[in-house]
């Protein structure tokens, strides 16, 4: 039987919200360009 979320407060969160990303993702980023200019 399915859960249901009748009569209850639901509250979603992104990781953005809760973490600051945007290191991570420049480093990412950097890495990824990195690599498909190896595989040329």
């Amino acid at each position: 039987m399915p859960v249901t979320l009748d009569g209850k407060l639901v509250i979603a969160i992104s990781s953005q919200a809760l973490f600051d990303l945007d290191d991570s993702n420049k480093i990412f980023e950097e890495k990824a360009k990195m690599s498909i200019q190896r595989v040329r």
